[in-house]
């Protein structure tokens, strides 16, 4: 049964959620205070628009809880530690892509490189370290992700959310999850159902910015390098779906980023991605239907393309964007995966060369099951979908 909108505003009451995130955390700065002034808002609009059951109440509001004592915590290492912010993560190699289009194979490929600095579902889960860890024991964070993230759960009780992407707390994972700390961002983020409201709310608002959020995440890729030892010849690997409907905000804040952009066709990648995500909604209420979170995707992503196009000619970035076929990806990875460490200046020992080789050997497409969609069965067509995405199509699909 869905919980009502008094329910909601209740259990999301922004003073209570800090109340509590300072009882764990003992500490009472949670960085640049625009982010409390944007989670007032966010919890504001949940309040109108989040359709979930107790339990997927409970979710949405630890999620919030856990990422405010993140948040404080990690104010304080860089107050004690101001290194942190030193650290150089100028240079990475990021994964272009909508969702569905081969984005995850090639991230988890390359994400076997011990050369390359990736992020896991523990450390997104939980990107500060933990008040009782002990040096040279396991990292207390990775059993706690199998506790607290959801999605990490509802990947091994729902086989129709593993078929399409499996969660594992030390399984390398889209930074994606990274921006939901920025209560600022309408990313696909953990315990992060849909809402309309706060949507228009990010595409209209400019403090903080959308330049803003990527400042903040990279203070989290500096603070994830610094606890593993600092960059010692490696770079990072970076992966978030919507990145390329922010190429200004990348290329400011990533100035030296190589980038390699998979292309699918959208009328296999939207009906994929809606099939996922109405599968990943349901850890927070098991009786979602497609038609209430599937026009919000759409123009989601039907927005970042737009931004997407307009940038990658206006920016004059087709000889900067590496651009591969969802297809090679798919059969033959190998040879992209050279050129794309051929244009980062990165290092392909043939080392991880034959453990990116093992690992598509062990984890070949459908291994945890088929992961079946249509366009039919979310009320779309192929004229819809061109509609909407033509101008992608006729560029990089059927060019």
């Amino acid at each position: 049964m869905l919980v009502d909108r008094n329910t909601v505003a209740a259990a999301l009451d922004a003073d209570q959620l800090l109340k509590e995130a300072i009882e764990i955390s003992g500490l009472t700065d949670f960085g640049d205070p625009r982010s409390i002034d944007a989670l007032r808002v966010m919890v504001k609009c949940y309040a109108q628009d989040l359709q979930v059951d107790a339990g997927g109440l409970n979710t949405v509001r630890n999620t919030i809880i856990r990422q405010l004592v993140n948040r404080a915590r990690f104010a304080r290492d860089v107050a004690l530690h101001p290194e942190i912010l030193e650290e150089d993560v100028s240079d990475p190699i990021i994964i272009l892509g909508q969702p569905r289009s081969g984005t995850t194979k090639t991230h988890r490929m390359l994400g076997v490189d011990p050369n390359l600095l990736k992020t896991y579902m523990w450390q997104l889960t939980n990107p500060a370290p933990f008040p009782d860890a002990e040096p040279g024991k396991p990292d207390p964070r990775i059993a706690a992700a199998n506790f607290q993230d959801e999605l990490i759960h509802a990947s091994n009780t729902n086989p129709e959310l593993r078929a399409g992407h499996l969660y594992r707390s030390e399984e390398v994972q889209s930074d994606l999850f990274l921006f939901g700390m920025t209560f600022n961002c309408n990313t696909l983020s953990s315990g992060r159902p849909p809402s309309p409201s706060y949507y228009e709310y990010t595409k209209i608002r400019t403090i903080p910015s959308e330049l803003d959020n990527y400042k903040y995440v990279k203070s989290l890729f500096q603070y994830l390098q610094w606890q593993q030892g600092g960059r010692r010849g490696r770079r990072w690997l970076m992966k978030h779906e919507t990145n390329h409907g922010r190429l200004d905000e990348v290329l400011t804040v990533y100035p030296k980023a190589t980038l390699v952009h998979v292309h699918r066709d959208p009328r296999a990648s939207v009906p994929s991605l809606l099939k996922l995500m109405v599968e990943s909604y349901k850890a927070i209420n098991p009786d979602v239907a497609a038609a209430e979170i599937s026009p919000l995707l759409i123009k989601r992503a039907v927005d970042v393309m737009a931004r997407y196009l307009e940038a990658r000619d206006r920016l004059d970035l087709d000889d900067r964007i590496y651009d591969v076929p969802y297809e090679q990806i798919r059969s033959n990875p190998m040879p992209v995966f050279r050129e794309i460490y051929r244009r980062a200046g990165h290092v392909l020992t043939p080392e991880s060369e034959a453990l990116m080789l093992q690992y598509e050997l062990k984890n070949e497409q459908g291994k945890h099951g088929a992961h079946k969609y249509s366009l039919e069965q979310f009320g779309l067509t192929e004229e819809m979908i061109r509609r909407d995405f033509g101008a992608y199509i006729d560029r990089f699909i059927e060019a």
